[in-house]
């Protein structure tokens, strides 16, 4: 009963807070595929944020309100369970059952479309676009690609180069463990079989000794978040359960996003934007380490850039203080003379 009584509170509060501009849960028509959306805003002539999450193939969209609450008065917020996760996933799955058309291309030309469709319907030549992990990967190189559609770029928990940051972890644990007079030969085992097989399993069978080493202060409580979730549905707790699952079947449906996740490196793809970037860090995010993600922007060269470090939150920063989260966006959207 406390549950009911808390989610239909959270229902209403966005209802009252949201009913003079969009509180919207949707699909629409995106390169042959229905793709869930989720809209949010208090005044549909704000600007327009669109949020990228990570993964790849881990939408948030249902507890996306843990910070969207504290943007939606001065911003319109577009989540989205991309191609081959998520609601998307399940209400495309007689058509495409093995996410074959489930590409990083494709996920480009995805949220191309969903940039024209946000533009045309809230009257923008430009949106904003905000990547989560996997996010700051899709969502960095699409800024570049189409500078023309793209206010400003926002990276939280920038990637970097996945594999380099997983040796950059293993390297610290590794020093604090010997520093610490603990036996490191099952970490230095996994990290040799992560370096002779690279791969989402073996990078995961690691992550789970390095993570004794980067303990996270203010976790985000993502259980919680969506247990009280106005937005949770039925299709979000079966992906959940898949991702739960087997890792290697969970993996090969969406094995081509993988794969380009594990090859992705910024670096590679410059360092010249033609809009304001901003980076939000965790100060103990070591998925993607706060000091890569800060010689990355050092070297950015950008209208106007910002780094902010929350301290004492890892990778999901922003549902762990979503408020101070939140206030750091709002100073570089403000500071950047974007409005």
């Amino acid at each position: 009963m406390a549950v009911i009584f808390l989610r239909l509170s959270n229902y209403l509060h966005h209802r009252i807070e949201l009913r003079d501009g969009v509180n919207e849960t949707t699909y629409i028509d995106i390169n042959g595929q229905k793709q869930y959306i989720m809209i949010m805003g208090q005044d549909e002539s704000n600007p327009v944020i669109i949020y990228l999450h990570g993964g790849p193939s881990s939408p948030d969209t249902c507890i996306t309100y843990s910070f969207t609450d504290y943007l939606t008065d001065e911003y319109t917020v577009i989540s989205w369970d991309q191609r081959g996760c998520g609601r998307t996933y399940f209400k495309n799955i007689k058509s495409d059952p093995e996410n074959s058309t489930a590409s990083f291309e494709q996920a480009l030309d995805d949220l191309d479309a969903l940039v024209t469709y946000a533009c045309k319907r809230f009257g923008k030549d430009k949106v904003i676009i905000m990547g989560h992990s996997y996010g700051t990967a899709l969502g960095s190189t699409y800024v570049k690609k189409y500078p023309d559609k793209v206010s400003a770029y926002i990276g939280i928990g920038q990637l970097v180069s996945l594999e380099e940051a997983d040796i950059h972890s293993y390297n610290d644990a590794l020093n604090k463990a010997k520093a610490a007079g603990d036996d490191t030969s099952s970490l230095e085992e996994k990290y040799a079989k992560f370096c002779e097989k690279p791969g989402i399993p073996t990078l995961l069978e690691l992550r789970e000794l390095t993570s004794k080493y980067h303990p996270v202060t203010k976790e985000a409580d993502h259980m919680g978040l969506a247990l009280f979730s106005p937005y949770a549905g039925i299709d979000d707790l079966r992906w959940l359960l898949i991702q739960m699952g087997d890792i290697k079947k969970y993996v090969s449906l969406n094995q081509k996003l993988f794969d380009f996740a594990l090859s992705f490196n910024a670096w590679a793809n410059g360092t010249s934007y033609e809009m304001p970037v901003c980076i939000i860090q965790g100060s103990e995010d070591w998925v993607c380490p706060t000091d890569m993600a800060g010689n990355y922007l050092d070297a950015v060269a950008s209208p106007y850039k910002k780094f902010y470090v929350i301290e004492g939150c890892g990778h999901d920063v922003h549902c762990a203080k979503p408020k101070e989260f939140c206030a750091d966006l709002k100073d570089f959207l403000n500071s950047s003379k974007l409005n």
